[in-house]
């Protein structure tokens, strides 16, 4: 678990942009996840398991080396989750296993079956890409089926802003959250500082913000960086906010001004 406070100068741009979005309620314990998609295909993801053990990893299945960058990040003592393709509105390549709008119901189920059974080490699921198939309820409950058997979470990545992901797993008894934050949408050091001080002011706000990044060398950097400074919020793994996040937490348009993003 890191606890960050902002007391050093070479993050002082953070700070002051904290400062832009005007006056925080106190939450008494402020926490931020960071979950890391898209790990797998790349050597230099393995870059990743420098980061603090709170960041959690999302690894895509049927990868070169997710099964074994799972098996690394787990021994580290990293939350693991599957990062599962799932149909966009773009002409996107998904890679294996993807879950598409053409398939049966039964489909569904048994090809997100095989990917969880690939990768033992997961305690939960988001969808990697997914903005046309989160959009259909009768899909998202055939996913929600499987999570709910294999006793699992679902994190709703929101890359679009009709998705039904989050709310179908709710309905269906699923403990689920949503991200907030994407934070290298842009994968440049300016919007990344304005991306982490929307994700520090929002877990202030409300107590917990969801931050999801990508294993870019330039992410990689900064967050080393960013996290190794204090900001007077924790950061933990999405585990520890599952309980908390179920509970009704109001929308912000303030820190969620990229509620979804090209995939």
């Amino acid at each position: 678990m890191t606890v960050i406070r902002a007391k050093t100068l070479h993050l002082f741009s953070i700070a002051l942009l904290l400062l832009t979005f005007g006056p925080v309620s106190a939450a008494t314990d402020p926490r931020i996840v960071i979950i890391l998609d898209d790990l797998g295909y790349r050597q230099t993801d393995t870059a990743a398991l420098s980061l603090p053990q709170g960041v959690t990893f999302s690894v895509l299945p049927f990868t070169p080396l997710g099964r074994s960058l799972a098996d690394k990040a787990s021994a580290q003592g990293r939350d693991i989750m599957l990062h599962m393709p799932m149909e966009s509105l773009g002409a996107d390549n998904l890679g294996p296993a993807a879950l598409t709008s053409a398939m049966l119901p039964q489909d569904i189920s048994a090809t997100l079956k095989r990917s969880l059974d690939s990768l033992p080490q997961a305690i939960g699921v988001n969808n990697h890409m997914g903005s046309k198939l989160t959009e259909q309820p009768l899909a998202m409950q055939s996913v929600m089926q499987v999570v709910k058997e294999r006793g699992l979470f679902f994190v709703d990545s929101r890359t679009t802003a009709q998705s039904v992901a989050e709310g179908v797993a709710k309905k269906m008894g699923v403990p689920a959250l949503r991200r907030h934050i994407f934070l290298d949408h842009q994968p440049t050091t300016a919007f990344m500082k304005i991306q982490f001080a929307r994700l520090v002011h929002r877990a202030h706000q409300h107590g917990v913000a969801v931050a999801i990044a990508h294993p870019y060398p330039q992410t990689l950097a900064f967050l080393n960086d960013a996290l190794a400074q204090e900001f007077d919020v924790r950061l933990v793994p999405v585990s520890d906010v599952l309980p908390a996040i179920n509970e009704k937490i109001p929308d912000t348009q303030v820190a969620d001004a990229l509620l979804s993003a090209p995939e």
